[in-house]
């Protein structure tokens, strides 16, 4: 969520149906005992502003989104009617679709594991880079205490045990689909477990694996191949491919792979 600023006061109505934190601790809520605390609104609507934890990712989505939707109404009302600060601020925005990281599972012919992660296991089909730790989230208890079950703040793993030497090159196996044919994936659908996926989900990463399928998708084409072929018959092709720059393109199918002159 954000917050607007204007040059008069505010109202903000009790909401009955959010969540109660009168008397709870929140980010962007500091000690409750001193009087008017400066609490920062850039700790509003953060990342670690999650819910459903305990909830089933498809079955219960909207119970979720509702959650966090009560979270952050409560959070506003304590700020603004119980601890009287930000007279003239109002809600400006927030997300209404709740987004999951995971809901149903994708099978590559390879699924990557958190302990593929630990034990560095070598693919003969290393494709794109890993640097990011097993990065998964659960319920932080400094803010659990008495929502139990309606628990909105997160923490992430940050043990040495969530953490490996990297980078870790994930294989190209896990950028398509074991059983439709003709389907490529990238980004956080593709096949790992949920472990694995908190290593594999951030921007740069999952950017990586659009060039790599963008070169797979070429060697189908250009040798009327599948997905799986790409591994079977053609990867020292696709190593090839992936040594050149990702800029690089063709004019055509058949074309040259050449650098783009700016």
């Amino acid at each position: 969520m954000s917050t607007e600023v204007g040059n008069v006061a505010a109202a903000f109505p009790r909401v009955p149906w959010a969540l109660d934190l009168s008397d709870k601790p929140f980010p962007g809520r500091r000690k409750l005992n001193l009087p008017k605390p400066a609490a920062p609104a850039g700790d509003l609507g953060g990342w670690f502003w999650e819910s459903g934890f305990d909830k089933h990712p498809i079955d219960d989505i909207e119970r979720i989104r509702d959650l966090n939707m009560r979270a952050m109404y409560g959070s506003w009302d304590a700020l603004k009617n119980v601890d009287g600060l930000y007279p003239n601020h109002r809600l400006g925005w927030s997300a209404f679709i709740a987004g999951k990281r995971e809901s149903r599972r994708l099978l590559g012919d390879v699924v990557l594991t958190g302990e593929d992660f630990h034990e560095s296991t070598a693919f003969p089909d290393p494709a794109f880079p890993c640097t990011w730790h097993i990065d998964v989230h659960s319920p932080d208890p400094k803010f659990a205490t008495g929502l139990e079950g309606k628990e909105f703040v997160s923490t992430f793993t940050h043990s040495k045990e969530y953490t490996c030497q990297g980078p870790y090159w994930a294989p190209y196996r896990t950028l398509y689909s074991r059983n439709i044919g003709n389907l490529f994936v990238a980004g956080r659908d593709i096949s790992v477990t949920r472990e694995a996926l908190g290593a594999v989900r951030v921007m740069r990463t999952c950017g990586m694996m659009g060039e790599i399928v963008g070169k797979a998708a070429w060697i189908c084409a250009r040798h009327e191949t599948s997905p799986r072929g790409v591994y079977q018959t053609h990867l020292p092709l696709l190593k090839e491919l992936m040594r050149q720059p990702g800029a690089m393109r063709r004019s055509s199918l058949d074309g040259d792979l050449l650098l783009p002159v700016k």
